[in-house]
């Protein structure tokens, strides 16, 4: 089983064998193609299992799983397909308009100054968009015919002005679909070079603006997904693949090439979804329900919440300032990795990290590939924690001097500090950003961390996370074996997975024959795609849940309904209702819920699995004393001591379970290092993973919240 994730910087492969061991892969991404750089990175794993090259891997893979930016980057650079919409006679501008105070996406500092707010540039220019005269009524009924002619004309005039995908978004079609699928027709027949997309399939929800996006955001990188993924689908089949890839969706699971070019938009973070399925994964294997999962690689910090076991969803998620209707993993970023380049501010001379980045060329100044502005990678290398002989298992040597001269040029002599006391500042600015995005994700939405497990993976973070963690409060940190390739892991850990939906607002309580009519559709849709996909049996989980909230809201909470397809019963439907009171004081706290105004259901969702073979780690064996992994000393700059101390080295592929680190050290691994500070403790555990206990600091911490 081989699984890619194609990162800003870097793009990780992980290969697990039949018997459990796990062989790791990474190679520098590729921007001016990123199959090249997925090629090589099941090279560099085919190499580390002594195979003469990827074909041999690829040859003996059973299932290939695969991650990729190309919806995002084209979302961030623009550079999708040239898009035409048609819509509704006096709708057309609906993507235009958006919600009008346009605060979606914006920090509170910026959504506050609202005379000095602008809209995002649109991803359609007013000239691509057409107009059709028709009008289905909210239950379904056609009030205006669509006149085929006038239609055909619509797609001319687009055609004319030379749109390579189409977009179709009708008014109330999630109620009736008719005059959608006709244009679709017309397109197919006249046009069948065009890539279309249909709202009733894109987003088939209530929300004319938010389903308008989500057509438009498919249409537009649908053509440039489609290529890339057939481009690697044919390369691979080349180099001995003979399975379908499977691609990772942001919900959660992982689709063939043709149903994700068909729902490209499901594809837009889907890399950060896959760590957190990762830590999932492992959290259910260590017995770990609670976790904050932090992701820390070359461009960004990324940040997932998973509670009581189950990972948090986001149904309407805000891309570039778009909201969309498309399920995701709830995943909150910021621009701070080790490649984020730290500056000053013109006019005041403030000291900033991020999040303008290196990337992944020319890359930190210490890569020698042509960077002249100090990274966070290079504030590492200044400050003792990495080693220069052994980035990227010695792939990549790093210039320390390099490093250093442009911390002195950039930073320090401005603002009058020694080099180490400049990489020092960048350090603590950075960890404090990855502190506030953590506090903003459970702190400022009801939840205390103090309890949980922090996750930390992603080639910088490991480095950061015992700082982080402290000032959070958290008291244990786990830095997975696959910390560097961690999304890569939770691709090879997940199942085929549908998601489908229908818009059907109702008054509670509700007849649990209505509900029951209105879910079969939805359940035969995703039980038949399964079935297509060559699941049957045991093999396929359905579940389903209701988008609810209190009637004149417009918050809505989703709401889990027990597994199966039975048909619900009243007594369901109550236990359904009492659930979500919880789950509102849950999030908006206790006393929240205002059960006097009365619930509504508004969005009913089914998920089918289809159960895919999941790999079993081989627990590590052997003791001993964590002296045998020691592999020399390095001077180290901590904070505790204002000074470099000389600090043990430990190599990782000398660890055994069960050995203790209890001093200020550093472990080095092929993929990623990990700092012990002053004060925590580190633990191997069966499994390989590395479990830091953030000891003094976090307990002090909660002493001093908590009281004697």
């Amino acid at each position: 089983m081989v699984g890619v994730d194609v990162g800003g910087t870097f793009t990780d492969c992980v290969a697990v064998s039949g018997e459990g061991s796990m062989t790791l892969g990474k190679a520098s991404s590729t921007p001016q193609n990123f199959a090249l750089g997925v090629l090589d990175a099941v090279r560099d794993a085919a190499r580390n299992l002594g195979m003469a090259d990827e074909g041999d891997l690829l040859s003996a893979t059973r299932l290939f799983y695969h991650a990729c930016t190309i919806g995002d980057n084209t979302l961030i650079t623009r550079t999708g397909a040239r898009t035409g919409l048609i819509a509704t006679a006096g709708f057309g501008d609906t993507i235009l308009m958006m919600r009008g105070g346009v605060v979606a996406g914006l920090p509170e500092s910026e959504a506050h100054h609202m005379a000095a707010l602008t809209k995002p540039e649109p991803l359609i220019p007013k000239p691509l968009i057409a107009e059709v005269n028709e009008r289905v009524d909210f239950e379904g009924d056609a009030l205006v015919a669509l006149d085929e002619a006038e239609a055909e004309r619509a797609i001319g005039k687009l055609v004319e002005r030379g749109v390579e995908s189409v977009a179709v978004s009708l008014l109330w079609s999630i109620a009736n679909d008719g005059h959608e699928r006709i244009i679709g027709e017309l397109l197919g027949r006249r046009h069948p070079d065009l890539f279309v997309t249909l709202s009733s399939e894109a987003a088939p929800f209530q929300g004319e603006y938010e389903r308008t996006a989500t057509t438009v955001f498919n249409a537009y990188i649908g053509p440039r997904i489609g290529s890339y993924l057939n481009q690697l689908r044919a390369l691979l089949r080349d180099r001995g693949l003979r399975r379908e890839p499977l691609i990772m969706q942001a919900y959660g699971g992982v689709l063939g090439v043709d149903d994700s070019v068909r729902k490209a938009v499901g594809t837009i973070e889907s890399g950060p979804a896959a760590g957190v399925a990762a830590c999932h994964y492992m959290g259910r294997l260590s017995g770990i329900d609670n976790i904050v999962a932090a992701d820390m690689g070359g461009t960004t910090f990324k940040v997932g919440i998973i509670r009581g076991g189950a990972m948090e969803r986001d149904y309407q998620p805000v891309f570039l300032r778009y909201r969309l209707l498309s399920p995701k993993i709830w995943v909150e970023s910021i621009g701070a990795g080790g490649g984020s380049i730290a500056w000053l501010e013109e006019g005041i001379g403030l000291l900033k990290v991020g999040p303008r980045g290196a990337g992944a060329d020319p890359g930190p100044v210490c890569y020698n590939r042509g960077g002249v502005e100090p990274t966070v990678t290079d504030a590492s290398l200044a400050l003792g924690y990495l080693n220069p002989e052994y980035f990227l298992g010695g792939q990549i040597a790093l210039d320390v001097e390099a490093a250093r001269r442009a911390l002195e040029e950039k930073v320090a002599r401005p603002l009058g500090m020694s080099v180490t006391e400049a990489a020092g500042a960048i350090h603590r600015i950075v960890n404090a950003q990855m502190s506030d995005l953590i506090r903003n994700a459970t702190v400022q939405r009801g939840h205390d961390p103090r309890g949980d497990t922090l996750f930390a993976f992603g080639g910088a973070c490991p480095v950061h996370a015992g700082r982080f963690a402290a000032e959070l409060g958290i008291e244990q940190v786990v830095v997975p074996a696959t910390a560097s390739v961690h999304g890569a892991v939770g691709l090879v850990s997940s199942d085929v997975v549908y998601e489908e939906g229908v818009s059907d607002r109702c008054l509670v309580p509700v007849p649990a024959g209505r509900l029951n009519a209105s879910f079969s559709p939805v359940l035969s849709k995703v039980r038949r795609s399964l079935e297509d996909a060559g699941f049957a049996g045991a093999d396929i989980t359905l579940a389903r849940s209701v988008d609810m909230r209190y009637r004149y809201q417009v918050h809505e909470i989703n709401v889990p309904i027990p597994p199966g397809e039975a048909d619900l019963t009243e007594e369901d439907l109550e236990a359904v209702y009492a659930r979500f009171d919880g789950l509102y004081e849950a999030v908006y706290g206790k006393g929240s819920a205002y059960r006097a105004a009365g619930r509504e259901i508004v969005t009913l969702r089914v998920t089918g699995s289809g159960a895919l073979p999941k790999p079993v780690l081989r627990p590590l064996e052997g003791d001993g004393d964590v002296s045998a992994a020691e592999k020399g000393t390095r001077p180290v700059y901590f904070e505790e001591f204002g000074d470099f101390v000389t600090t043990p080295l430990y190599d990782v592929a000398r660890m055994r379970p069960g050995m203790v680190i209890s001093e200020p050290g550093v472990i080095e691994t092929p993929i990623t290092t990990i700092l012990i500070n002053p004060g925590d403790r580190a633990v191997m555990d069966e499994l390989g993973n590395v479990r830091i206990a953030v000891g003094s600091r976090a307990a002090l911490s909660r002493r001093e919240d908590d009281g004697p």
